[in-house]
């Protein structure tokens, strides 16, 4: 997936294991074997403590692509990437519940930011050990209730757990900033004068929550978010966007084609097999069919073949995910067959949809192999 020949991998331990003995040793034997002059680095097992990146940031100069897997800890340090690397790529991968401090993504230095099996992040706000911090002090204070769970209940062993939700605190300080009159006086989040960043992915877990707090406003769901941002995305050339029944509100799929980012030259859309059967297909074939619709196109890719039980059947908003049958692939075939006819005046390229995440993680589903078989 990288066009970055020079590559080296290297294994921390991170925050926790900052005070450890032996812990700049561990990663110093790594990097006196690596090439001071490479372009990207891969970081594995955690991400690096402060001290480790210190050491990281001594020996490397030149990393574009930048690649951070915070494995089982799901933990980010962000904050000490070194802001004189020529970053393009940064794939942040497990982080979970944690704010970016870096001004890297913060003020949009990098080109192409990657947010893989991630969840919970957060781009504004109180760090989570500070809003724990301050749950703590608001219990104290009589201003919040401590929440508890009994564990080996009925046995001697029984005691009380205290839980903290930090999604919870981290949603009340944003509600409470943006619905809060007192609070209109505090100073807003920085917004810089030009943004490099050009290409965001968001690929599973809380995807489309993340996308919500990308460009938070608590008075919207994340599906009004979509109505509302990606029509404003005048500057966006390609948008590729795989996504399944999961919203329970019935037209809110059938009626997607509204809003697609206007000026885009390339779509790469894969979704399920029951928009085919939807009232409002024709309503597809119509509009991609219309020259004035997305104008700028000339690149396409466009597949259904995701399917779901029903929800009475499969339980949660869209039903579990399974198998299409051969019947209902032939079906969207056909749908998608109608839709490429009717674009035939318009000169658009159609192009097989490919997914390079589901050469790279068993997590991502590739097309189904009978797609390209129907006839």
């Amino acid at each position: 997936m990288s066009r970055w020949q020079d590559s080296v991998t290297l294994e921390v331990q991170g925050p926790h294991k900052e005070d450890d003995d032996g812990h700049k040793e561990a990663l110093l034997s790594q990097l006196q074997n690596a090439r001071k002059d490479i372009q990207s680095l891969k970081i594995d097992d955690d991400t690096p403590s402060d001290t480790e990146w210190r050491l990281i940031s001594d020996h490397f100069s030149d990393v574009r692509n930048l690649e951070m897997e915070a494995d089982f800890n799901e933990e980010l340090n962000d904050g000490p990437i070194p802001t004189n690397w020529p970053l393009e790529r940064l794939l942040v991968s497990s982080s979970c519940g944690e704010r970016f401090r870096s001004p890297v993504v913060l003020e949009g230095r990098v080109k192409h930011l990657i947010l893989l099996l991630t969840s919970g992040l957060r781009f504004e706000g109180p760090t989570s050990n500070e809003l724990s911090s301050a749950n703590k002090e608001a219990i104290e204070r009589g201003e919040a209730e401590a929440n508890y769970i009994t564990v080996r209940e009925g046995t001697p062993e029984e005691h009380k757990v205290e839980i903290v939700s930090l999604p919870s605190l981290a949603f009340d300080w944003l509600k409470d900033k943006y619905t809060n009159p007192d609070r209109s006086s505090d100073p807003e989040t920085p917004v810089p004068e030009l943004v490099y960043t050009e290409i965001l992915e968001i690929l599973e877990n809380d995807a489309l929550d993340t996308f919500t707090r990308h460009d938070p406003c608590p008075t919207l769901t994340p599906k009004e978010m979509f109505h509302v941002i990606l029509p404003q995305l005048t500057e966006l050339k390609t948008f590729v966007f795989t996504v399944g029944d999961i919203f329970d509100e019935a037209d809110f799929l059938p009626l997607f084609y509204k809003q697609f980012p206007p000026n885009i030259s390339t779509l790469r859309f894969r979704g399920p097999v029951s928009l085919a059967k939807s009232e409002h297909w024709n309503k597809w074939l119509e509009v991609f069919a219309n020259p004035e619709y997305l104008p700028n196109l000339t690149r396409l890719s466009f597949v259904l073949d995701l399917a779901y039980d029903d929800k009475e059947e499969g339980g949660g908003k869209g039903g579990r995910k399974r198998n299409p049958t051969e019947e209902e692939l032939r079906e969207s075939k056909k749908a998608c067959r109608e839709l490429f006819d009717g674009m035939e005046s318009r000169e658009i390229a159609i192009e097989a949809f490919h997914d390079e995440w589901a050469e790279e993680s068993v997590s991502f589903d590739k097309v189904d192999e009978r797609w390209e078989k129907i006839e």
